[in-house]
């Protein structure tokens, strides 16, 4: 229940004159990895090998369930999954191999024939890997999706000759050994063009296979990104950040800010120790645990423009919010494939997610969604079929609404949240969460120049409705508004086979009269006309 004391009436007040950024098509982007039912059974149908079989262990024939043609396109991939990210979220990035997959992945098992393919231990996540997906299949994968691939090179066990070997491979042009095995596997003469590369996975991380300190990492990734740019000099390069606070940030940026487009930071929401008895705090520390993610953002910032100064780097480095997301560890374990099953909650949590995103627009210019799908995921697939998850909904409104507009200001006075937050330092070092959470942006249309505001607003308060009104600075607002509301009386609420739409957005048209409800445990996005 949300603690409050002496609170504020709610306003809110935007700006469409006050730009702060153009959102970035790829804070809509995702992530696969090769983990649990993510590759072989999402992207790929599942086989009676795939996880979590063997081929000495195979699943049961009495078990086992092909997938049908009808669901696979022409290169074998799932149809239903690829037009979902496609079509409907608009996925326009993918990052791929990994994660801490990529740590020790050698990307020469996963090309060439596939019956040659060397089946490997997985260290990451255990089980093992066939390679039957490697990085024909990926962009093969990513042409038919209409996505632009991005790719992590492994700064664990891999060499820079490795790495240098793989951007040929995938980028060279001329007549060289790597280029021209690409084009005897691919049949193509066209190189496959991967502009986004990134320096490694959590480095930093105990988990991680090489880890290594950030003064290690930085002169490690300085020398390579030297030596890529030599294969390729038009290649975006990422950095790898932790969490965009820490002193690995710092140390990282100082050292390799004018050797990088971009430095990369991950967090997820609902992770961490806590004590799990007192269920009735779970809510409080999910829905408000994004603002975690904003103040990470804010420091990250400030870090790089620290050592832009120092080096004297004139171009903008952004962030690249590369893995971010809802995720409880006891719940989405190595053991059944981090498939986790969202309620209602989660789906606030994503949106307030999405809210920062669009909110930071003038810095954050990549967010990976972890992952596409089955993992940690807003899909969940089975051999003949898939549904959409809770969290699914809010990617679905941001995507569509939120797009190819320009953030603006706001101003937002809020009731503010004083129960126990995770991480339990957002209310102590950011201060008290609002139970209100907003964004909004500027959309012109491309083919009539007709203007609207996109206002998505989170109530994140389990129990309180609020009347807000919302005034819109130096603009005619239209007699109508059009409202999309997420909400479900119950903040456990789930979607799942059978109940494929228990949770699902509600649309309706309304008369706009500057004062709009946004129910308890809501996220409504709201699309206001302007003369």
């Amino acid at each position: 229940m949300s603690a409050t004391t002496s609170q504020p009436e709610p306003a809110l007040d935007v700006f469409p004159s006050a730009p702060i950024a153009p959102v970035s098509p790829y804070i809509f982007s995702g992530f696969l990895e090769h983990l649990g039912r993510c590759i072989y059974g999402g992207i790929l149908p599942a086989t009676r090998s795939t996880f979590p079989y063997t081929p000495r262990a195979p699943c049961p024939d009495e078990k086992f369930i092909e997938t049908p043609g009808k669901l696979l396109t022409p290169e074998g991939f799932r149809a239903d999954v690829l037009e979902v990210l496609r079509d409907e979220l608009r996925v326009p990035l993918v990052r791929w191999p990994g994660g801490n997959y990529v740590s020790s992945y050698n990307w020469k098992d996963g090309i060439g024939p596939r019956e040659e393919r060397k089946r490997r231990p997985e260290l990451a996540w255990g089980g093992e890997e066939s390679n039957l997906f490697g990085t024909d299949e990926f962009i093969a994968w990513c042409r038919a999706a209409k996505i632009e691939p991005y790719i992590v090179v492994n700064m664990g066990t891999g060499t820079l000759e490795d790495a240098l070997h793989w951007i040929e491979y995938c980028n060279g042009s001329g007549d060289t050994y790597y280029a021209n095995l690409r084009r005897k596997n691919t049949g193509r003469d066209e190189p496959h063009g991967v502009k986004y590369w990134g320096l490694g996975n959590e480095v930093w991380g105990e988990w991680q296979v090489g880890q290594q300190t950030a003064s290690a990492y930085a002169t490690k990734a300085r020398q390579w990104a030297h030596a890529i740019r030599l294969v390729d000099p038009n290649v975006i390069l990422v950095g790898c950040g932790e969490t965009g606070v820490n002193q690995w940030d710092g140390i990282v940026l100082d050292e390799l800010v004018d050797k990088v487009d971009l430095h990369s930071i991950h967090l997820y929401t609902g992770f961490g120790p806590r004590d799990r008895s007192q269920t009735e705090k779970e809510y409080g520390r999910g829905v408000y645990g994004p603002d975690a993610a904003e103040y990470s953002i804010e420091v990250c910032k400030g870090l790089i423009n620290k050592a832009r100064f120092a080096r004297e780097v004139s171009k903008p480095i952004k962030i690249a919010f590369d893995e971010y997301g809802v995720w409880d560890e006891t719940v989405g374990t190595p053991q059944n494939g981090l498939e986790q099953f969202y309620n209602f909650a989660d789906a606030l949590a994503m949106a307030s997610w999405l809210n920062v995103f669009v909110r930071q627009a003038d810095v954050v210019d990549i967010a990976c969604i972890a992952q596409s799908v089955n993992v940690i995921s807003p899909l969940i697939t089975s051999p003949t079929g898939l549904f959409r998850q809770t969290i699914y909904w809010p990617l679905y409104l941001f995507s569509r609404y939120m797009r190819d507009g320009t953030s603006v200001q706001l101003s937002l006075t809020s009731p503010t949240f004083a129960g126990e937050t995770l991480p339990q330092w957002i209310s102590s070092v950011k201060g008290h969460p609002k139970d209100l959470d907003a964004s909004a942006v500027l959309h012109v249309d491309a083919a009539t120049g007709a203007r609207s505001l996109r206002v998505a607003v989170v109530n994140r308060s389990e129990h309180a409705s609020y009347e807000v009104p919302i005034r819109v600075a130096f603009e005619h607002v239209g007699e109508k508004v059009e409202a999309h509301e997420l909400w479900h009386q119950d903040v456990r609420a789930r979607n799942g086979w059978g109940h494929e739409d228990e949770v699902s957005v509600q649309t309706r048209t309304a008369r706009w009269d500057g004062r709009w409800t946004f129910r308890e445990h809501s996220f409504t996005l709201l699309v206001i006309h302007l003369a």
